[in-house]
């Protein structure tokens, strides 16, 4: 079952991907004057596997992440919500672990200021912080023995679609690339009445390829 949802999540990926690809070149070529592509950015990651802030540590591995976030849509009331970017990954295990496939929005910040760019000789141009907000869905186990739950916290995550946070900070070089530290936590917290409730991190870094120029929201 866990193989079935890692390939079906990686088509799915792939597909949006070869979609947008698609979507971009039409669009070039329909309208040279069209400054932002389709695709705003994709983002390859290696990242521990739950390790992080309130990571307990249940499971192991190294895991690769993808994802494709698109260019905010120019409707008036998505700019009241800070113009996120829509979005979508994958986080596989390769271990037999649980493996996560996501779809969200996501915000990208900027850090620089006068006072910074002066103390940094305009380092701090390049520099941003970013965060994200998805509902995943995960090859995890929905419940565990209900003894070791209580006794070790040692629990399933009691639902198949779970709400998932992200966070990075990074800086964009060479115009169109960025390195980023980043994390994220996929819990439901309690919040959707299961039994169950486990969560679970990932930490580590991500390369960017910005076609927005210079990594711009």
């Amino acid at each position: 079952m866990k193989h079935r949802i890692i390939v079906a999540g990686f088509f799915f990926i792939f597909l949006l991907s070869g979609a947008a690809g698609g979507a971009d070149t039409a669009g070039v070529n329909a309208d040279k004057n069209v400054d932002k592509p389709w695709v705003r950015k994709v983002a390859f990651g290696i990242l521990a596997h739950d390790i992080g802030p309130v990571s307990d540590n249940r499971e192991s591995g190294v895991d690769p992440n993808w994802e494709v976030q698109f260019n905010s849509p120019e409707w008036r009331w998505w700019r009241w919500i800070g113009s996120p970017s829509p979005m979508t990954g994958a986080t596989p295990n390769f271990n037999g672990e649980t493996s996560a496939f996501y779809l969200g929005i996501a915000w990208q910040l900027s850090l620089s200021s006068n006072f910074l760019d002066d103390l940094t000789n305009d380092f701090s141009k390049r520099l941003w912080v970013s965060g994200g907000l998805s509902a995943a869905v995960h090859t995890g186990p929905l419940q565990k023995n209900v003894t070791g739950c209580r006794l070790d916290n040692d629990c399933g995550f009691g639902r198949r679609v779970l709400p998932r946070l992200q966070f990075e900070i990074g800086a964009t070089f060479w115009k169109n690339h960025g390195l980023s530290i980043f994390v994220d936590h996929m819990s439901g917290g309690g919040a959707f009445g299961a039994s169950q409730n486990e969560g679970i991190d990932h930490t580590g870094i991500r390369y960017h390829f910005f076609f927005n120029t210079n990594g711009s929201p």
